[in-house]
């Protein structure tokens, strides 16, 4: 239970008069208790960031976060500003005016910084390692803070090896200094690798959340099965933005996610020209171009950002009420991160795979080549190459999979399986209309306007699968996705 100076703190300084979740609230307090080293699991959305930034405003010292990109580095210094909240970031694009400031600040016996953020190669560098360690034995290093840990996992589907390398800055800065680990995205297996390749102290404080958010609808669309797949993501993105006010805003915004870069930009054409206000984000535009694009998507101005993945890492943007994927993602665990930026005030939004076979086999051959070229090298397969294709064959096969498990669980993620009323309700409509007989091809007369349902019984069991998907099922779990079918055991056909 947190005491009355930290809901003082929450109050005063961020503007929330109770924390979102009591897991938020019990990390938050083990944070400021500065005990134990901190592991955080926490969905998208449910605030992972004011676990640490709270603890580093009642700190005495700075609080270094290490963060992968620079993009959400800003987003984070521009909410702290609002908050006026002294925080910095040190890295490639930072301004040598500005770098002196900060040097000098890590100098003196009572910074004013509160949060500085480094990504992990700035972190590493002997220069910064020699800093750091530095604050720390002068007692001015309030916490180390790892935001995306997974990226420290070979088996996390971000891995980045600058991030594995944080375990010796660890070392170097002692025990006295609390780490703090943060993902939305952790399996059992990647969550012990972060702890022994932090050293965290053992045992950590955990706090692990389920992932799945009820207000979250998914679904999967074959692109090669939609008439005019276009067409069918502009009807969802119109859908999903609501009505626009008298100030020409929308009451919501959406992200779509491309594969390429050359995507984002004809998919964000194509939209525009359907009457919707659409822009390209990616690495290929100019830097001024881009910042551009994400502050008016931000303000509401343009309501849909067309984006390669690297977009909306650490974006906190309430109203998202769509994430389509116009192409396949790479594996389960980052479908499920880049798509949980959608919904994060708790009201209902919709998530869209359009996959498609080919969309399937580009992504799959990349994968092979990368790992016949590790085999040629390194004489073997690593585990982070392992792990990446597990990853993206479990998502394949949720796409493709006819049959479904009422009960079954994917590793990635504690399944909460509870919340199925409207599910059940569907299957006991559908079992008293059939009369299935095993290995019998069944046909099913369905009102016009409703032929874009398709069942498949399989196992005994009704699923609901969707082409042109108009109906949705709400609570489902996301690891239980509607998905359409391509081909079946048994056969149901329309008259």
């Amino acid at each position: 239970m947190a005491n009355a100076l930290v809901f003082e703190v929450l109050q005063r300084r961020f503007g929330f008069s109770s924390f979102r979740s009591q897991l938020q609230e019990d990390a938050t307090t083990a944070i400021v208790s500065g005990e134990h080293d901190v592991f955080v699991s926490m969905p998208t959305g449910a605030g992972k960031s004011l676990c640490y930034m709270l603890p580093a405003v009642m700190a005495s010292g700075i609080t270094v976060v290490i963060s992968p990109l620079i993009a959400l580095m800003q987003d984070q210094l521009a909410h702290l500003k609002t908050l006026g909240i002294q925080a910095a970031a040190f890295n490639s694009r930072t301004p040598a005016a500005e770098r002196r400031t900060i040097e000098a600040e890590l100098q003196m016996d009572k910074p004013a910084l509160r949060l500085l953020y480094l990504t992990p190669e700035m972190a590493n560098s002997p220069i910064f390692v020699s800093r750091l360690t530095s604050l720390a034995k002068r007692g001015l290093l309030a916490h180390l803070v790892v935001d995306e840990a997974h990226c420290v996992s070979q088996w996390g589907h971000d891995f980045r090896p600058d991030y594995r390398r944080l375990g010796t800055l660890r070392q170097h800065l002692g025990s006295a200094v609390p780490c703090i680990a943060l993902t939305a995205t952790a399996t059992p297996q990647v969550q012990e690798d972060i702890i022994k390749s932090l050293k965290l102290q053992t045992p950590p404080a955990l706090f692990c959340a389920s992932c799945f958010r009820p207000n979250l609808v998914y679904s999967v669309r074959f692109k090669d099965m939609l008439p005019d797949a276009l067409a069918d993501l502009a009807r969802l993105a119109s859908a999903s933005l609501g009505t626009q006010g008298n100030d020409g805003l929308f009451a919501g915004s959406g992200i779509i996610y491309c594969r390429k870069r050359e995507l984002c930009t004809s998919v964000a054409e194509e939209l525009t020209d359907k009457g919707l206000k659409a822009k390209a984000y990616h690495a290929g535009l100019k830097a001024s171009e881009r910042t551009t694009v994400q502050t008016e998507w931000m303000a509401g101005i343009t309501p849909i950002i067309v984006a390669t993945i690297s977009f909306g890492m650490g974006v906190d943007k309430a109203n998202v009420r769509f994430v389509a994927h116009w192409n396949i993602a790479k594996s389960m665990a980052a479908y499920y991160q880049e798509s949980g930026r959608a919904g994060r005030d708790g009201k209902m939004a919709t998530c869209c795979l359009y996959y498609s076979r080919r969309d399937r086999d580009q992504v799959n051959f990349l994968l092979m080549q990368d790992i016949r070229k590790s085999q040629t090298r390194k004489g073997k397969v690593t585990a982070q190459e392992k792990a990446t294709m597990l990853g993206f064959e479990a998502l394949v096969g949720y796409c493709e999979d006819v049959g479904y498990d009422e009960e079954s669980t994917d590793t990635h993620i504690d399944a909460d399986v509870a919340k199925r009323k409207d599910q059940k309700e569907w299957k006991d409509f559908f079992q008293k209309q059939m009369n299935i007989r095993k290995e019998k091809k069944v046909k099913i007369s369905v009102p016009r306007g409703e032929r874009h349902l398709l069942l498949s019984y399989y196992m005994q069991s009704i699923t609901s699968k969707f082409l042109y998907s108009d109906i949705t099922l709400l609570g489902l779990n996301f690891y239980h996705l509607v998905l359409p079918a391509m081909t079946s055991r048994y056969h149901c056909f329309f008259l």
